[in-house]
């Protein structure tokens, strides 16, 4: 029977900005919101404790920034850490929630092909900042690796290209679904070409890499489901990203 670390019970009590507090931060308030759910989740204690106190901890010294009047910057930063730790524990309950049925099944080819799983997660966890959801694997291309209101990929991307499609080939049974995202600055219909352009830049990479072009989708979704708020420069070049989700098993990616 796997064991998880027990939190104590006044570990659920959320976090509240001090009430002297007269600044406000999008950022943190997102992030403030995520880690408060984060510890409202049921399951948080007995599989994610561990990281679960990561984000608590991390959204406290944003929260200490924020009301010391520090650059919004900094903030900026630790609300983002804090909010990645809190998305990290949520993938942790996910898997190990997963983990946890899959042994109480009898078929020893259920449990072999789960451990298969684990470590392929954990191969992309590792070497491409991979997070896991419930629709896929998920690996970010950000703003940096584009010039602005170009599509090509910088020769930064490279890397992470050939680690992903070695990844893929490896793993031809996977379905890949590339979304590309703008911020909120421009007309819609720009934003849309700019982020379906970026997501086809991705693909031709992949493509080049070895992956078959018929395992790969793409869609421009523009300014469409930021990670951040649009108020700073900074924020904006969060939601400035191509997402590529890569399939559980031989299944489609499901659609947003």
């Amino acid at each position: 029977m796997r064991k998880y670390f027990a939190l104590p019970a006044c570990f659920a009590v959320s976090l509240l900005v001090t009430a002297c507090a007269t600044q406000t931060n999008p950022n943190f308030d997102k992030a403030q919101q995520n880690v408060s759910d984060l510890q409202n989740h049921p399951d948080a204690r007995q599989y994610a404790a561990i990281e679960t106190q990561d984000a608590v901890s991390t959204l406290e010294e944003a929260e200490k920034a924020l009301n010391k009047g520090a650059d919004q910057s900094k903030v900026d930063h630790l609300s983002y850490l804090a909010d990645r730790r809190a998305e990290l524990a949520r993938q942790t309950i996910v898997l190990r929630t997963a983990e946890e049925a899959y042994e109480s099944l009898p078929e020893e080819r259920a449990r072999t092909r789960l451990k298969a799983r684990d470590k392929e997660i954990e191969q992309l966890r590792e070497q491409l900042n991979a997070k896991e959801t419930e629709r896929g694997s998920v690996v970010t291309f950000e703003s940096v690796l584009f010039d602005v209101n170009k599509a090509d990929l910088k020769p930064a991307a490279n890397s992470t290209i050939r680690t992903l499609a070695e990844f893929l080939n490896d793993n031809p049974q996977r379905k890949i679904l590339i979304e590309g995202f703008t911020d909120s600055t421009g007309s819609d219909a720009y934003n849309l070409q700019l982020s379906q352009a970026r997501a086809d830049s991705v693909r031709h990479a992949l493509v080049r890499e070895g992956v078959e072009p018929d395992r790969i989708d793409t869609v421009g979704l523009g300014k469409a489901h930021p990670v951040a708020s649009n108020d700073t420069p900074a924020s904006r070049a969060m939601n400035r990203r191509v997402e590529v989700t890569i399939s559980h098993d031989e299944q489609e990616v499901p659609s947003r």
